[in-house]
């Protein structure tokens, strides 16, 4: 997550935010716009967008931004997006890894641009 600076395309931005945060060089042509949710700071909106990443590239996370980061394969974030459910809530999420202990990750729900 980030901010565009002023005269920043929003593709220079994500590219920007990625290597910033995780020292990831993303394809500046791969990025596509998923969609935008309104922000509970003034004036913002949280915009969403994916796209193309070398995975062989090492994470070199920015610990004042970013806590946690690594790659996941397909198949392990098809399974966190099967869970139902506001996984931010504790019995939600406690109950997605009782369900499965190899989970690897828990996402937010549907309709929330952070999943």
């Amino acid at each position: 997550a980030g901010f565009i600076e002023a005269g920043e395309t929003f593709e220079k931005g994500v590219a920007r935010e990625a290597y910033e945060e995780t020292g990831i060089r993303i394809d500046e042509d791969s990025v596509q716009y998923i969609g935008s949710q309104p922000w509970p700071f003034p004036q913002s909106c949280m915009i969403g967008f994916v796209a193309t990443a070398d995975s062989v590239q090492p994470l070199k996370l920015d610990e004042d931004e970013i806590v946690e980061a690594r790659w996941f394969h397909k198949d392990e974030v098809r399974a966190a997006a099967a869970v139902e459910g506001a996984t931010m809530r504790k019995e939600v999420a406690a109950a997605a890894i009782d369900a499965d202990p190899d989970l690897p990750l828990l996402i937010p729900p549907r309709g929330v641009i952070a999943r």
